[in-house]
């Protein structure tokens, strides 16, 4: 991992990946974002981010589904990822958990606690990367 951990946000409303980038690169975390699933793994494949802030209510592949490929994927599987969504029913909570999500926030999310998330998905992503 780099020094300055990269943080990959897939969202398809600009101002929440505006504002999750300058809170993320206040912190000396480098940002990329995707607007849909799509994008998402084609950063994914090319940027080889840390971890990966997920909205699921996007236009192409939905969030559900980049997880699914994300984590049957032998490359990408161990890649953390937090799911932000409005869906906050408990169904939605449960799916993206069994589907592998590191975590799952609801909207509106609170700051601190996606910073604390974040910093113990990176965490856990080390000591992963160190068994290897």
């Amino acid at each position: 991992m780099d020094e300055r951990p990269k943080i990959l946000i897939v969202d398809d409303e600009p101002f929440n990946v505006d504002y999750l980038e300058q809170e993320l690169e206040d912190l000396s975390y480098d940002t990329i974002s995707a607007a849909n699933g799509r994008e998402a793994l084609t950063q994914v494949a090319s940027e080889a981010p840390d971890v990966i802030l997920l909205d699921i209510l996007m236009p192409e592949l939905d969030g559900f589904q980049v997880l699914e490929k994300l984590k049957s994927n032998n490359t990408w599987r161990d890649i953390p990822v937090i799911v932000i969504s409005a869906m906050d029913d408990m169904a939605s909570v449960v799916r993206g958990i069994e589907l592998g999500a590191e975590d799952y926030l609801p909207k509106p999310f609170n700051l601190t606690l996606l910073k604390a998330r974040i910093g113990n998905s990176l965490h856990k992503k080390r000591l992963r990367d160190l068994e290897r």
